[in-house]
C-alpha cells in the first residue's frame, strides 16, 4: 500500500495535493504514512480514517507503531461503520464555521481493493453534506438575528402564561393559491376542529371572515410583520419562536413561545424556563404548524393551501401580503401581473411540470420543503388529509397507525421560570466571560472543556457562522472566530441588561 523505497517521503507528497487545513476524511489507513504529516499542522481540525476489515487493522497495529496517530485527539478511526454511524459522526463532529473545508483523501492502493465499501462511504457523506450545507447557509443568514431576537423576547417570555388547548382534529392553512377554493370547506370543518393558521395565510382567512384558533410564525425576519398588517384578533393566541421578531410579541397578550432547535433557544429552555418544542427543521411555517398539531396530540390533520408550487404561475392565495404590496406599486406601466411575474421568475431555479389542471412551477426550495414535510408525516404516523388543489401532491401513509400513548392530549404552554430574565442573562453573561481562551487546533480546545462549557460555545456557533461569512475568502483561525463571536454576544447582552 506504500512505497517500498521511502514511504515517509511518499506520504509527505499528500501535503502538496491536499493543503493541510480543515476537516479530512482519509479513505484507507494503510500504515498511516500519508496521514501522520497532517498532524503537524494546527489548521487541521479533524482527521477521520475509514477502513474495512478488523483483521487488517489488527495486523497493522501489531507491526507498525501508530501511537503518534492514535493519541492525537483530532483523530478518529471507523472500521466497517454502518451508514447511520457515518452520518451521525459527520453531523456531530463537522462544524462548518470552525472546522474549515472538508476534504476526502483516498489511499489509492487501498481504495482499489475495496472500492464498493469506500464508494458507499462517500455517498453517505455527500448526502450528509447536503443537510449540513443547507443548515450552515441558514446560520450565515440568521445567526445574529436569532440571538438578538431571543434576547429581546426574554422580558415578554417571562410573563407569558397563555396555553393552547388541543383537539384531536386539526385544520392547518398554508398560503398556496388552492386555499381560495377551500374557504367554505374550512368554515364547515372548523366547528369540531382546531384551526391553526400559518402567519402567511392569516390575512386570507380574515378577509373571508374566518377567525383561526391559533396563528403560528417562525420567521426571524421583520418582513413577517407584513402578515399582520390586517391586525390580529384579540382572542387569537399567537404561537411564536423565541427567536421571532420582538415586534410580533407586542401584537397581543396571548403569546405562546416555543423553543426551536436554535442553540441559544434550547439553552434558554433548558436552564431558565422550559418551553414546548416544535420541529422547525422543515424550513417553512407549514411544517412547523404540522409539528405543532402533532405536539398537541392531534390524530387527524387537514392541510389547506399547502401547494409547494406555483400552479399556473400563481404565487399565493389572494389576500396575502404580496397583493397590497404590489398593488401599491402598480401603475399602467407596471401592472399587478408584471410584479407577480417578476417575483416568480427572478432568482429562482424553477422546474416546470405539467398537470391535469395546467402547469406548475416548482422552486427547488419548495421541493425540499415538501420532502421534509413528507418525512415528518411518515415518522409521526398520523392521519394527514391534504385537500386536493392545483399544487404538488403530498405523499401520505395509506394506513397510519400511531402509538396510542402519543395520542394523549397535551396542554401547549411554558413551565415555571427559575429566576428573573435579568438574573438568567447575568449568569449566562458571566459564564461565557469565564470560558477559557480558545486555541488551535480548535477541536483539541473543545475536547479540553467541560460539558457545560461546550454547551455555552454551542449557543454562539450560529454567530460564528455569520462572522465567518463576513470575512469572505480571507483565512481566519477558528480560535479567532470563536473569540469574536463571544465578544459580539457580550456586547449585545450588556446592552439589554443595562438599557432595559
Amino acid at each position: 500500500m506504500h512505497s517500498l523505497v521511502d514511504p515517509e517521503r511518499e506520504g509527505t507528497r499528500f501535503l502538496n495535493t491536499f493543503p493541510p487545513k480543515g476537516f479530512f476524511i482519509f479513505l484507507g489507513l494503510g500504515c498511516g504514512y500519508h496521514i501522520v504529516p497532517f498532524l503537524e499542522y494546527k489548521e487541521v481540525t479533524t482527521l477521520l480514517i475509514l477502513d474495512t476489515g478488523i483483521e487488517l487493522l489488527r495486523a497493522i497495529l501489531g507491526r507498525i507503531d501508530l501511537r503518534k496517530l492514535l493519541l492525537d485527539p483530532r483523530v478518529s478511526i471507523l472500521i466497517d461503520p454502518p451508514s447511520e454511524t457515518l452520518q451521525e459522526f459527520l453531523l456531530t463532529h463537522y462544524i462548518p464555521s470552525i472546522s474549515g473545508d472538508i476534504k476526502t483523501v483516498p489511499l489509492r492502493s487501498r481504495v482499489d481493493l475495496a472500492s464498493d465499501f469506500f464508494q458507499s462511504c462517500v455517498a453517505v457523506f455527500q448526502k450528509g453534506m447536503e443537510t449540513l450545507s443547507h443548515d450552515f447557509t441558514v446560520q450565515t443568514q440568521f445567526g445574529k438575528k436569532w440571538f438578538i431576537n431571543s434576547l429581546a423576547n426574554l422580558p415578554i417570555a417571562e410573563v407569558s402564561t397563555h396555553t393552547l388547548i388541543p383537539k384531536r382534529k386539526a385544520l392547518i392553512t398554508a398560503a398556496g393559491p388552492s386555499l381560495e377554493c377551500s374557504i367554505e370547506h374550512i368554515r364547515n370543518e372548523k366547528k369540531d376542529g382546531l384551526l391553526i393558521a400559518t402567519d402567511t395565510s392569516l390575512p386570507v382567512l380574515l378577509e373571508n371572515e374566518l377567525i383561526p384558533d391559533a396563528v403560528i410564525s417562525i420567521d426571524c425576519q421583520h418582513i413577517s410583520y407584513h402578515h399582520f398588517l390586517r391586525g390580529l384578533p384579540k382572542e387569537v393566541p399567537l404561537v411564536l419562536d423565541l427567536s421571532s421578531p420582538p415586534l410580533l410579541a407586542r401584537l397581543t397578550d396571548k403569546i405562546i413561545f416555543f423553543a426551536s432547535p436554535h442553540p441559544f433557544c434550547r439553552y434558554i429552555s433548558t436552564y431558565w424556563r422550559q418551553f414546548p418544542s416544535i420541529d422547525t427543521s422543515g424550513g417553512n411555517v407549514t411544517h412547523a404548524a404540522v409539528s405543532l398539531a402533532i405536539t398537541l396530540g392531534s390524530d387527524q390533520i387537514h392541510l389547506y393551501g399547502a401547494d409547494f408550487s406555483f400552479p399556473r404561475g400563481k404565487s399565493y392565495a389572494r389576500g396575502t401580503y404580496l397583493y397590497p404590496y404590489f398593488l401599491a406599486r402598480s401603475n399602467r406601466y407596471i401592472p399587478l401581473e408584471t410584479s407577480f411575474s417578476h417575483f416568480l421568475f427572478s432568482n429562482q431555479k424553477l422546474e416546470k411540470r405539467a398537470g391535469i389542471r395546467g402547469v406548475r412551477y416548482i422552486p427547488l426550495r419548495m421541493e425540499h420543503y415538501k420532502l421534509r414535510l413528507e418525512t415528518l408525516i411518515e415518522k409521526s404516523r398520523i392521519s394527514v388529509v391534504p385537500v386536493i388543489g392545483d399544487g404538488e401532491p403530498i405523499r401520505v401513509p395509506t394506513n397510519p397507525s400511531r402509538d396510542e400513548r402519543s395520542l394523549t392530549k397535551r396542554i401547549f404552554s411554558a413551565g415555571p421560570i427559575s429566576c428573573s430574565w435579568k438574573e438568567f442573562l447575568q449568569t449566562y453573561r458571566q459564564d461565557i466571560q469565564n470560558l477559557p481562551l480558545p486555541f488551535d487546533p480548535v477541536i483539541s480546545y473543545l475536547d479540553s472543556l467541560s460539558l457545560n462549557q461546550r454547551n455555552l460555545w454551542t449557543t454562539l456557533l450560529p454567530i460564528t457562522a455569520v462572522i465567518r461569512k463576513e470575512y469572505g475568502k480571507e483565512e481566519v483561525p477558528p480560535s479567532i472566530l470563536l473569540l469574536e463571536s463571544r465578544t459580539w454576544a457580550l456586547q449585545k447582552i450588556e446592552r439589554y441588561l443595562f438599557d432595559w
